[in-house]
């Protein structure tokens, strides 16, 4: 018997070694074979001088070697001095001229050394030609400058050959004329920059009598809407001719352009897979030359349909989804693959942004509406979240406004003229309840400006719909904001009134007058300003 016994100890050993053994196998069969390589983002669309991203994509490595000749690496948004870097990837490397370079990068694993390198080319930017005024009106002083890239050391070889489509020509950096009769005008410019000869066309509209533009979306026929703000005669808004589908959460004039973030059906929680409908797309002022910018594709879910949106002054498209973080594209860009999210997401538990921000976790907190202020991202959290934070446009945190952090702000607007902000509050915490607010724009003195009674619980209570935007006409003295109201659009997003209790309200941005309405019998989600008078 005490043998059987043994026999059967031995057994069970020799078959859980085996079992043990095989996990092992499995668990080593598990890692796959290493890999080597990287990609290089926006590669075929990189301008001196450039920070150019590197995204390592090896498998498996145990340790990294990168070697950037003529680059400079950039550790917490500073240039070094330093080419060679041992980690997983840089935040960036620094290319302060246009050419052809290479990046080398060196992986180690299993012991065995693996190489890869790539060649990639920083472009000379095109130049261009800016004007002041941007909305010319006949008799107007005009002064232009060109935009270009600047050799270090070359600047007194620079000259400049300006034909201004008036009959005048000039030599000079900063030339000065006017314009009359109103029509169009071509300006061109054949500069030389140090090293070769390169020319630029600009076409100038000089006006007769001009205005600012206020665009808005209509929920009732998911038109876009403008209406001129003359200080004069109050002309009635009118449709612009442009289909926004349903729940357009942004609408940014760039230049000639105007850019439309559209959400889809699905804002609010739903199951991880439902499909994604939402989309970016651009059309011209008169709403023609329409093109879609990026769609996500069947590949993703609506967590990652575009909301709330803006537009940079190079044309960079930033936006954020639900709760993942901004992304961005050029407008130019036409059915782009969706990129993914590069600010704010990474924010997870122990993460070094969570730290900084003074919270365990900041993973899934609602987004909010993201600006672009002076050259950085400006970008609120409310529902799960809260607070305004400040970014680089390269995603590198800047810090938080503390007087603000305990308060869920779905949108926001900043107006530099007067140093405001101004921001909507959509729940109840840090001591306020939900209204439209004003404070300075270091985020102190937080006063109400209406308390929005009424305004639509589409949503719900934890993830409220409410204002995704807001405009600042400075120079005409308005906060132009649109009302939802609960009778005309439900808490399911669902239309079930005329329009006749909402549309867009005002107020008086030196606070001497009460809220008023400027536009009824719309319902308005995302709204934008053209602020050239044209």
């Amino acid at each position: 018997m005490k043998k059987l016994f043994f026999i059967r100890i031995s057994l069970f050993i020799a078959l859980t070694a085996f079992i043990l053994h095989s996990c092992d196998k499995e668990e080593e069969k598990s890692w796959g074979t290493p890999t080597i390589g990287f990609t290089i983002v926006d590669e075929d669309d990189l301008n001196a001088p450039a920070e150019v991203q590197f995204i390592n994509n090896s498998k498996y490595g145990e340790s990294f070697h990168w070697t950037f000749p003529q680059g400079r690496i950039i550790r917490e948004g500073n240039v070094t001095q330093d080419s060679v870097y041992t980690d997983i990837q840089p935040q960036r490397v620094y290319y302060p001229l246009p050419g052809e370079y290479e990046a080398h990068l060196k992986v180690i694993a299993d012991g065995e050394e693996k190489r890869y390198s790539k060649v990639f080319t920083v472009k000379k930017p095109n130049p261009r030609i800016e004007y002041e005024p941007t909305g010319v009106v006949y008799d107007d002083t005009v002064t232009f400058r060109a935009v270009y890239f600047e050799y270090p050391g070359l600047e007194d070889e620079v000259t400049y050959q300006w034909d201004l489509g008036n009959g005048e020509t000039s030599q000079e950096p900063n030339p000065i004329t006017t314009y009359n009769p109103p029509g169009e005008y071509v300006v061109t410019l054949e500069l030389f920059d140090g090293v070769e000869t390169l020319h630029a066309t600009r076409v100038i509209n000089v006006q007769a009598e001009i205005a600012k533009t206020l665009y808005f979306t209509n929920a009732l026929n998911q038109r876009l809407y403008k209406k001129m703000l003359y200080t004069g005669t109050d002309l009635p808004h009118e449709d612009a001719g442009v289909d926004v589908g349903l729940h357009p959460l942004s609408v940014t004039v760039f230049e000639e352009r105007i850019v439309v973030t559209v959400a889809g059906d699905n804002i609010r929680f739903s199951p991880p897979e439902t499909p994604a409908d939402g989309y970016i797309f651009t059309t011209n002022l008169s709403g023609g030359n329409r093109w879609t910018i990026t769609e996500p594709g069947p590949d993703h879910d609506y967590r990652d349909d575009p909301f709330v949106g803006t537009v940079g002054p190079d044309g960079t498209v930033y936006w954020l989804d639900r709760f993942q973080g901004a992304r961005r594209l050029n407008y130019q860009e036409q059915d782009a693959d969706y990129p993914e999210p590069y600010v704010f997401h990474q924010a997870s538990e122990g993460s070094d942004l969570a730290n900084a921000i003074g919270v365990s976790s900041a993973f899934g907190w609602t987004d909010g509406a993201i600006r672009i202020v002076d050259g950085e991202i400006w970008y609120s959290k409310h529902g799960t979240g809260r607070g305004l934070y400040r970014f680089t446009t390269e995603g590198a945190y800047l810090g938080k406004f503390d007087p603000l952090f305990d308060y869920k702000i779905r949108t926001f607007e900043v107006d530099l003229e007067n140093q405001k902000i101004y921001l909507a509050i959509n729940q109840a915490a840090g001591g306020v309840d939900p209204g439209l607010y004003v404070c300075n724009i270091d985020g102190t003195n937080l006063q109400l400006i209406d308390p929005l009674e009424d305004f639509s619980m589409q949503g719900g209570e934890a993830e409220r719909t409410y204002i995704t935007e807001m405009v600042v006409d400075a120079d005409g003295g308005y906060l132009y904001y649109p009302f939802r109201h609960e009778d005309d659009i439900n808490f399911l997003g669902e239309i079930v009134g005329d329009g006749s209790q909402s549309g867009i309200k005002r107020w008086k941005l030196d606070g001497s007058e009460e809220p008023e309405f400027y536009v009824t019998g719309v319902i308005t989600f995302g709204m934008g300003i053209d602020h050239v008078k044209r």
